[in-house]
């Protein structure tokens, strides 16, 4: 019985095999992306293009790679990471799409769980682009889920957010995996805002540096010594 990851990479070989036009991208997929791509890169490397730190060349080039006739497996190692680049997810891709054009690009991003996990790599933001017209968001919750979802993603015409929790990767059995329609923080976060701002503090997100007070936090950090 194959795992979670191991359906995925099964996906993504069979693609691979049926046409030669799949191009799959990222920044460790040479390296296996924890089992995603293990093997594939020696078998098939002129279908992979592996890229520096840089988020949005990977989503600008992604679409350029699909109106050049590409099938693009984009991989992001966490899904914080794609923010990273959002000026091509929100200005271009959909509303090319929504023009007529055909832009077969899946970005594989996981969420992060588990150990060696901070509060910039365990947040779900596939809310967003559910919410925003040209996407679709397909989240697996089972190995054979995982396999036909993301083959369906690679050979359809349409941008598609692929998100994949880390938990699930080696799983055999089927798993439940909460989906809330906020981006909530993880408990790193949560723990640094009681760290910083105290327990009576209101989470706070975006653009409140003028409640950022350095003093106050310069005498939270030496009472902690």
């Amino acid at each position: 019985m194959r795992t979670f990851a191991q359906e995925i990479n099964r996906s993504i070989e069979d693609a691979i095999v049926k046409d030669n036009s799949v191009v799959v991208g990222g920044q460790l997929v040479k390296y296996g992306v924890a089992g995603l791509t293990k093997g594939l890169f020696d078998k098939y490397p002129d279908n992979f293009i592996t890229y520096p730190v840089a988020e949005s060349l990977m989503n600008s080039s992604a679409m350029g790679l699909a109106l050049a006739g590409k099938r693009v497996v984009m991989i992001h190692v966490r899904i914080d990471f794609l923010a990273s680049g959002m000026c091509s997810l929100v200005n271009h891709i959909p509303i090319w799409f929504h023009k007529g054009f055909d832009l077969p690009i899946t970005f594989v991003c996981q969420v992060g769980k588990g150990m060696g996990q901070g509060a910039q790599h365990s947040k779900d933001l596939s809310s967003w682009f559910k919410k925003f017209e040209g996407w679709k968001v397909m989240t697996p919750e089972t190995p054979n889920m995982a396999y036909e979802m993301l083959t369906e993603s690679i050979f359809g015409n349409q941008p598609v957010l692929y998100v994949i929790h880390r938990e699930l990767f080696d799983a055999a059995q089927p798993k439940k995996i909460n989906h809330d329609d906020r981006v909530r923080l993880c408990g790193a976060s949560r723990r640094h805002e009681r760290f910083f701002y105290g327990d009576d503090h209101d989470s706070r997100f975006y653009g409140d540096s003028e409640n950022y007070d350095i003093e106050d936090l310069s005498s939270r950090l030496q009472q902690r010594k």
